[in-house]
This record gives structure tokens, sequence and C-alpha cells, in this order.
């Protein structure tokens, strides 16, 4: 533990004193990629998996994963991805192209504005599947990459936002392939739809909460959403319901909270809180 405590150190090291000396910094954009959610990607593409003799394993644990990532002259690795936001430093490198999992041409690193100096340090999010070919006859393409394991709080963020935006949409579909199929929602206690807590998959929260929301509302509006990063790949949410019933004509606006748990971008559960009597007094005729 101590040895792979202090190699942790030592790549941290080799940042600072690289920064510290005012080393060129590029933006990951200047070595455009495509992004997207994780879940999305096959597991069998992760960069071990797939492109095991480009990506040599020198550290991992439950925080971070370290890659000794290598291209040889000519050399063009199998398709693969990274599924964590990662930190690269790369040593060398020659012109290289990267394609897209189509096979279509992402970059083309004879085309930058002004070719780079290496060694030099850029940050990544999640990169999709893609391949890249080193196309110097000479130079070999040398980097170490520092993958974040829990680097998925900005990624969890944005999963849960796009599941709002979905929602005030009315895209249902969208929300629903959000969900783990397994997933394990519950509401509030004391709220009229807690009669089926908890509701165990995407079919069951559609049909014992979104249809009965649907059916009891003229309408209902989530307002003043608010989304706070927490540990063990949990996401608070803090926001209010604005809503009228159907039966009784009445309206009201409700203090609520969402604390939603992710595993590799999907919601594995949900649980709601909220003001409940003001809900009730609404809903009483």
């Amino acid at each position: 533990m101590k040895t792979l405590k202090n190699f942790t150190l030592l790549i941290t090291a080799i940042f600072i004193t690289t920064a510290s000396f005012g080393q060129k910094k590029l933006d990951a954009n200047t070595f455009a990629y495509n992004t997207g959610n994780p879940a999305d990607w096959p597991a069998e593409l992760d960069a071990v998996i797939a492109a095991p003799k480009n990506h040599k394993i020198l550290l991992e644990n439950d925080k971070v994963r370290v890659l000794e990532v290598t291209l040889l002259p000519g050399e063009k690795e199998p398709l693969h991805h990274h599924q964590w936001p990662s930190t690269l430093y790369i040593i060398s490198a020659g012109d290289f192209i990267d394609y897209d999992s189509e096979g279509n041409m992402i970059l083309d690193s004879r085309k930058f504005p002004e070719q780079p100096t290496y060694p030099l340090t850029i940050f990544k999010n999640p990169e999709a599947p893609h391949q890249a070919e080193n196309l110097s006859k000479t130079e070999t393409i040398k980097l170490i990459r520092v993958e974040m394991k829990n680097g998925n709080t900005a990624q969890n963020i944005a999963a849960v936002d796009g599941l709002y935006k979905a929602f005030a949409a009315g895209d249902i579909p969208t929300v629903l392939a959000g969900m783990d199929p397994k997933i394990v929602w519950n509401e509030a206690e004391s709220n009229s739809l807690a009669d089926g807590n908890p509701y165990i998959g995407p079919e069951a929260v559609l049909n014992g909460v979104f249809k009965r929301l649907g059916e009891e509302h003229e309408y209902f509006k989530l307002a003043d959403i608010q989304l706070h990063g927490m540990d063990n790949n949990q996401v608070l949410a803090t926001l209010r319901y604005e809503a009228k019933v159907k039966k009784t004509g009445k309206t009201y606006n409700a203090q609520v909270a969402h604390l939603w748990t992710l595993k590799n971008g999907k919601v594995v559960t949900f649980q709601q809180f909220l003001d409940t009597e003001k809900v009730a007094e609404a809903m009483e005729k």
C-alpha cells in the first residue's frame, strides 16, 4: 500500500514539476475527441481489454488507474474507449490521426494551428470509442494517462441534468432510458404515490408515478432546480414542484429534494423528499 501511495505521489509530482517550469498547456479541444455517456459504450472496448498492447497498467485502485500508453511508428491501435476523466502527460509524439468508431477522422495533428511542444499535459473527459494511428516513421507516441475513477461527479450531474431537461420536454422515453433496469425508486413517505414503494424497474416508475402524475394534474412543472455533486456517485437536487390538481382545481408550490444514485451513468436508486402536507391540501376538496 505504501508503494502504491508513493507511486501516486510521484505521478502527481511529475505533473506539478512540469507545470512549475512553464510547460505549455494546450486546451483539450486542440486534441479533438468525442465524449458522451460511458454507460452506452461496450465494456469489452475498455482500453485495457480492447487494446492491451498499447495500454499497460502501472497502478490501479478504487480511485485511479494509471496507464502507460505507447503507439509505435506506423502503428494503428485497436478501437477502444476511456470511461473516466483523465489527465494525460504526453511525453513524445509525432504526427497522428484519430478515428471514431465509424472510421471517421476526428482529428489530424498535421492540421493543428501550431505544432505542440512535448512534453505537455492535458485533461480529457471520458473518451468515446476511438483509435489513433501514428503517422511517424521514427517517433513513438508515449504518454502516461491517469484515469480518475472518482472524477464522475461532473458526469453524474450532467446525466441527472439531462433527465430533468427530458422530463420538462415531455420526453419520458429518454428519462426511462437513463434508469438502470433494476432501479429502486421511492416516493416520500406520506405522499399519495408512495403506496407503491419501492418501484422496481423503469416500467414500474412509468405506471406507478409518471402516468399518475399526468392523470391527476392539469400541469406539473419542476422549477428552481439546483444540482449538488456528492460522494458515492450521488447527486442531490433541490427544487420546487409547481402544479395544478385536476380534481380540485387547486395549485401548489412545494419544496422538494431528490437524491439520485448512479452507476455507470445510469440511475440505480431514487429517493424523494417532499412537503407532503402542502400537496395533500391541494389534492383534497
